[in-house]
């Protein structure tokens, strides 16, 4: 019997992770994954396995998460089908952007950079000397990777250099690379906050970085983490 043609679709996604417990899917816990598999199931009849680009953690926001997934035909009249925006999905989540994708696409396994986004607007009080941080952050320059930074659960995993970051004087800092590891950014930020607010010397931050001594520092809470973009090869994205 000849088995039934699959079509890989991608999803582009922005949600508010204060009504979720993160987006991996937890028994008898709200999350996004769930919502997604749950509104596809009574949308298409059938419960289908969905991926994300960033498995973020509870409250953690998103402006651009991607997920895929893979299942039989779907109705596609216009060139640009809107079948998937018949989702329904909880008011914390919204469907922005739909597509066909490549067979060999996969949400997290084709990515190739993200970009994060930490507002310490609601976490830092007092005055907050930037330029320290910023400091800081120039001593990450020319580290191969950044594995202190991790939780410790997941520092045998080697995490990449950041490729690219920006922090203003109003304390929001965004940070891109080609992937990050568990608790990474937040560790990032709770330790920049240290050095900004007098607790920390800049120089801390690469030693940590480096693993030359036990993270110690406090991890930013996640309300102010918000998963910004992923980027995937010309080739590959479906969105472009």
């Amino acid at each position: 019997m000849r088995t039934a043609e699959k079509e890989t679709f991608a999803l582009l996604l922005a949600y508010d992770g204060a009504a979720f417990r993160g987006w991996q899917k937890q028994p008898g816990m709200a999350t996004v994954q769930q919502a997604l598999e749950d509104a596809l199931r009574d949308l298409l009849g059938k419960r289908y396995a969905l991926h994300g680009a960033s498995r973020t953690d509870a409250g953690v926001h998103a402006l651009g998460q991607v997920a895929s997934f893979q299942c039989g035909r779907v109705p596609a009249p216009p060139e640009k089908n809107n079948f998937f925006f018949g989702l329904r999905l909880p008011p914390a989540l919204r469907l922005l952007r739909q597509a066909r994708a490549s067979p060999s696409f996969h949400a997290r396994a084709s990515a190739i950079g993200k970009q994060y986004r930490y507002d310490f607007a609601q976490f830092v009080n007092g005055a907050a000397d930037w330029d320290r941080a910023r400091a800081a952050l120039r001593g990450l320059e020319g580290l191969p990777e950044l594995s202190g930074l991790c939780s410790p659960s997941k520092a045998h995993r080697p995490a990449p250099p950041i490729s690219r970051w920006s922090l203003s004087d109003a304390g929001l800092l965004e940070v891109e690379g080609k992937a990050f590891r568990k608790h990474e950014v937040r560790n990032l930020a709770g330790h920049l906050a240290a050095v900004a607010l007098g607790y920390a010397l800049p120089e801390s931050l690469r030693e940590l970085a480096q693993g030359k001594r036990p993270w110690m520092g406090a991890t930013a809470p996640p309300h102010g983490l918000t998963l910004v973009s992923v980027e995937y090869p010309a080739a590959l994205d479906p969105f472009r």
